[in-house]
């Protein structure tokens, strides 16, 4: 049976990653977690961490979008799976609205997004695969605090995510703990290697330092 991770684990996860980067995650995963480069960030510049707040929303149908919107917690990432319609809108520049005031982290779906302007004024961030014009569906047909599909990953309710324009890492809540480990070992390489480089050290200096 997998014990769940302890809380105090979750909290300096959560932490640590506000100080990291999606390359940094995908190296203390053992280069693994991340999702397809199919869904890419629309608002450039910015870091995305936080636990899955996961919607299951068929086709775009979207009351579970505006569930999601006005429901998930401070610090989440809405995580949205649209199934097989890859072009259904899943986001728009209401629902940014309303998430960024409530302090949601961001949002990545495996659909696309309306109102771009709106999301990139607010730079708020949204992972997606991109723009389209068209709207979502009314209608109670998907579903929020599930494993969803996205990006070629599995996400359940809890998973930490850590987005920026390089890609989307998605960490299982279980392995919270030595993975916590491993990112700590990622960031002090990285600083020891911004100091090489600072003092003048070759590419290659780096790398015969890099943890094997």
């Amino acid at each position: 049976m997998t014990m769940p991770p302890d809380t105090d684990d979750v909290a300096a996860l959560c932490a640590l990653l506000r100080q990291a980067s999606a390359a940094a995650a995908y190296e203390a995963m053992e280069r693994g977690g991340h999702m397809s480069p199919t869904l890419s960030a629309l608002v450039a510049g910015l870091l995305c961490t936080g636990p899955a707040y996961t919607v299951r929303a068929p086709a775009g149908y979207g009351d579970e979008i505006v569930r999601a919107a006005d429901e998930a917690p401070p610090g989440s990432v809405i995580v949205i799976d649209v199934g097989p319609a890859p072009d259904a809108c899943t986001w728009g520049g209401t629902g940014t609205a309303v998430a960024q005031r409530r302090g949601v982290s961001g949002v990545v779906s495996n659909g696309r997004v309306r109102d771009l302007a709106e999301i990139r004024r607010a730079r708020f961030p949204v992972f997606a695969r991109g723009a389209v014009a068209t709207g979502w569906s009314g209608g109670r047909r998907g579903e929020t605090g599930v494993p969803v599909s996205v990006g070629g990953r599995l996400v359940e309710a809890g998973d930490m995510l850590c987005a920026d324009d390089d890609g989307i890492v998605v960490i299982p809540r279980a392995g919270a703990a030595p993975f916590l480990a491993r990112l700590r070992a990622r960031l002090d390489f990285e600083r020891e290697a911004a100091g090489i480089v600072d003092k003048g050290g070759r590419y290659a200096d780096v790398m015969a330092r890099k943890p094997a």
